[in-house]
Formats: structure tokens, sequence, C-alpha cells
């Protein structure tokens, strides 16, 4: 399979979630009971194509850092999850996506200062320029109120969905990935904690919400679908990493920006979502950084 394949799927595989989250509206889904079906589906299957506790054994055995922080790391998971939910409340639909999507900055100036087999580039520099305007404007939508907003949780969320993107990066090399079983066992650690986080959660509040949604048939389905296609992204994520013959500061800007641009182009099509001038722009920004990046290294 063509390397550039595995970024295609990865890209793919994400832009569906996004698809699968504006669908739960229409289709009466309690999102919160979703998402912690899909932890367990996304974590189970993980642990399935991975080989189970003994492949477990294996990486512990290999090296135990990368194990510990991705079973660490799925509290994390389900804390940005809420601060998400919490922050579009009160700041936003815009503020809150840009503080995730732009959180990219936090890895790609990680390995730009401190990996040695990542270099600076003039097209690499001018594209990762481009990308940060290119988030603010294709995310940018008029909020429907106006009021005092929170920066905290967006700093928060900024920081928190850095770190999970510099964790798969850092991790993603064959010095810790010695296995092909690795690569499917490592997002299935942090899926598994936060499953087992989020099944709690529901157990404690349980006979506070008067709730029943989480026995209907759509729940199941959304949480089910969300689960296979979230391991998935995170799978061909790091198989990205792996195959590609590009630096990890140009693979997380193409990935993000793809993400964005295949989610816009879709949710038009398929959700009749509207773009201003400002996401057509920020698209148009994405693509040619895009393009930069991908010229650097052909």
């Amino acid at each position: 399979m063509n390397p550039l394949s595995y970024l295609f799927i990865s890209i793919s595989l994400s832009t569906g979630i996004f698809l699968l989250f504006q669908a739960f509206k229409l289709w009466n889904i309690d999102s919160l009971k979703a998402i912690v079906i899909n932890y367990g589906v996304a974590g189970s299957l993980g642990w399935w194509l991975a080989g189970g506790t003994e492949t477990f054994h294996r990486a512990w055995e290999s090296d135990p850092r990368w194990v510990g922080t991705g079973l660490a790391a799925g509290g994390l998971f389900i804390y940005l999850f809420q601060l998400i939910a919490k922050s579009a409340q009160e700041n936003g639909i815009t503020v809150t996506s840009i503080s995730a999507k732009l959180s990219m900055v936090i890895p790609v100036a990680i390995f730009l200062l401190f990996d040695p087999g990542d270099t600076v580039t003039l097209k690499k520099m001018a594209a990762i320029g481009l990308s940060i305007p290119a988030i603010v404007l294709s995310s940018w939508k008029p909020e429907q109120t106006k009021k005092e907003k929170n920066w905290l949780i967006p700093m928060v969320i900024f920081v928190g969905s850095g770190m999970i993107d510099f964790m798969f990066a850092a991790f993603s090399g064959p010095e810790f990935m010695k296995e092909v079983s690795f690569r499917l066992l490592f997002p299935s650690l942090p899926l598994s904690t936060a499953f087992a986080i989020g099944l709690t959660w529901l157990i404690i509040i349980r006979n506070r919400v008067q709730n029943a949604s989480y026995q209907r048939k759509n729940t199941w389905l959304g949480g089910i679908s969300l689960g296979m296609i979230n391991f998935g992204s995170l799978y061909f994520l790091l198989e990205t990493y792996d195959k590609v013959s590009l630096d990890k500061s140009a693979i997380m800007p193409i990935n993000n920006l793809g993400i964005i641009i295949a989610s816009a182009v879709f949710s038009l099509l398929l959700f009749s979502e509207k773009l201003n001038m400002r996401n057509i722009i920020g698209l148009a920004l994405g693509a040619s950084a895009i393009a930069l990046l991908y010229a650097e290294h052909t």
C-alpha cells in the first residue's frame, strides 16, 4: 500500500468522527453515553487485534514508559471531553474548536526545537505560519450569544489536546513500536482507561439522571460506529508516522488541516452547513499549507 494511503485513511476516519457527532443531534443520540460506549468498543477492538494481555506483557517488558503513559492518558481523554462540552456552552463553539485544533502548535514546536531529525526549512515555516490563520478562519462561526468568556478552560483544552498529540507522535517511532501489535495496543490503552472512568461516572450519576436513552438503539449504534472509527483513526495515524517519509512537524499540520477541509466539504454536502467568507479563505490557506508541506519532501 502506498505510504500516503495511511495518511489519507487517518484523515478520512477522523473526518468521520466529526460527521458522526453532527449526526448525533439528528438521530437523537445521548452523546455522553454514546461516547462511553465508543471508548469501550474502541478499546476492546484494539486489545483483540493486538493479541490481548500477551502483547501487553511484551510491551511492558520492552518499554513501560509508553505503556504507562498510554494508560494514564485515558484520564485526560475523558477530562478534555467534559471541558470541551463545558467550554462550548460557556464560550461558544468557535473559541472551543479553535482551542482544540490549534493545539497542534505545541507538538510541532517541540519537534522543531528538540528533535534533531526534524529539520527547519523556509517552506515548512511558511506552511506552519499559514496553518494558524487557516485553522482560526476555517473554524470561525458567528456566535448566537455574546457573554463574558472564561478563557481558562479553552487554554486547558489547548494544552491538553496538544499533549495528547505529542504523546502519539513521540512514541510512534520504531524504538518504541517494535511490533505491529504494539501500534494496535497503544491507542487501546488510553481508550480503555477512558471507558473505565466514563462507565464509573455513568454509574455514579444514574440515580440523578432519569434518562433511559442508553437503551435506545440509535445511541448504541452511534457509540459502536464511533468506537470503530475512533480506533481506526488513531491506529492509522500511528502507521502514518511510521510509513510516511515526512517529518512529524509536517505530518501533524497536514493531518489536522486535512481533517478541517474534509469536514467542511462533507458538512456542506451532507448537512447543508453554510460557509462564510472567513471559512472559505481559511480553507484556501489550509490547502496552500498542505501543498507547501508536501512539496517540501517531493
